[in-house]
């Protein structure tokens, strides 16, 4: 949505699409192909293994090492085929983004980013905070002999020992929806709703029956996916509660994060059920962004954790109430001593701003 909106803004030609997915999120793929306005592309070229592009563990470094380097021949081979000169990246914080900006912005390339989220407005969690003294040589080593030798550049400080502050990145323009940033290079994208024929009736299709003035939006973060404490019932009590504290008469559209685990889907819907709440889940064939809905349906209230919803509130969509349950959850994952309270705590403040 965001990349194209720059795209008639700037009124760019000849843009070359560079995707793919991470982990098990294939369903990308259908978003991408339902979502795209073709006349704005003139390619799109695949990405394979992009979750391995900056990524190398040290328990896989030859491996990793590998991957990483074949794929930026890869990346490089594109720019190359196709005559790009400005790369457009989609989120600051991420490592990819990060060293594919140090690597082509030294070759002379326009290095441009742009928002992916609420992460454009908020710094990751323990992002920037100096490891420890095996981390800082194993950074030097790793920079002196697998970037600086093939990349050119240092990577490995980053990556495993201090992050990258803005002063270090590249940046020749940041686009964003909301007026957060106030730099010289900065760009306020001009909202222009965006829409494919094939979106357009598949929306049409899932709006038909709705009556959104008197019903209420729910969308879901699966914040408990950590790799740490992934416990859900937390999270799943957080929002049920919640609910049930609401008219009985109201319905619940309900608007599944696209990492939301199936398990998690099905609970869910049957805690609903069990306690008698109406509910209509949006999106459930294809997962697309909830922006697109915004555009059509004019909700009184929207119930969430912490979203880039939320900042686009009056920017993306007409402004509307939005509630967020993102204390709640955290005051139970505390109470229970679960790790999550940790990565919640420092979100809590951005909550507030939105």
């Amino acid at each position: 949505m965001i990349a194209q909106m720059i795209i008639k803004q700037e009124q760019l030609k000849d843009n070359i699409m560079l995707y793919g997915y991470v982990d098990n999120n294939s369903h990308f793929i259908e978003i991408y192909d339902l979502t795209i306005v073709d006349e704005l592309w003139k390619a799109r070229v695949s990405m394979p293994h992009e979750s391995r592009w900056a990524l190398m563990s040290r328990k896989h470094l030859l491996r990793d090492g590998r991957t990483a380097y074949h794929n930026y021949k890869f990346i490089a081979k594109v720019i190359l085929d196709y005559h790009v000169d400005s790369l457009f990246l989609g989120d600051m914080w991420n490592n990819s983004c990060q060293l594919t900006a140090l690597i082509f912005h030294q070759k002379g390339f326009k290095i441009c980013f742009y928002e992916e989220g609420c992460g454009h407005y908020i710094k990751p969690y323990g992002y920037g905070r100096e490891g420890n003294l095996v981390d800082r040589f194993f950074a030097f080593f790793i920079d002196l002999l697998y970037y600086r030798p093939l990349y050119g550049v240092s990577f490995g400080y980053i990556h495993y020992w201090k992050g990258l502050t803005f002063e270090d990145l590249p940046m020749d323009a940041r686009y964003s929806v909301v007026p957060f940033y106030h730099e010289s290079f900065d760009k306020i994208i001009s909202v222009a709703p965006l829409i494919s024929d094939k979106l357009n009736v598949y929306i049409e299709k899932e709006v038909r029956d709705v009556n959104s003035n008197d019903d209420i939006l729910l969308l879901t973060s699966p914040y408990y996916i950590n790799g740490v404490d992934d416990d859900p019932q937390p999270y799943i009590e957080t929002i049920i509660d919640y609910v049930k504290s609401l008219s009985p008469k109201k319905i619940i559209h309900i608007k599944f994060h696209p990492r939301e685990t199936i398990d998690v889907r099905n609970i869910l819907k049957k805690e609903f059920e069990n306690n008698k709440i109406g509910y209509k889940v949006i999106g459930e064939q294809v997962n697309i962004p909830v922006e697109y809905y915004l555009q059509r349906l004019a909700y009184n209230k929207v119930v969430m954790f912490i979203t880039s919803t939320a900042y686009y509130n009056g920017y993306l969509f007409p402004k509307t109430e939005f509630v967020s349950l993102l204390e709640d959850y955290y005051n139970r994952c505390k109470a229970i001593g679960s790790i999550n309270a940790q990565y919640i705590a420092p979100l809590l403040n951005e909550a507030s701003w939105q």
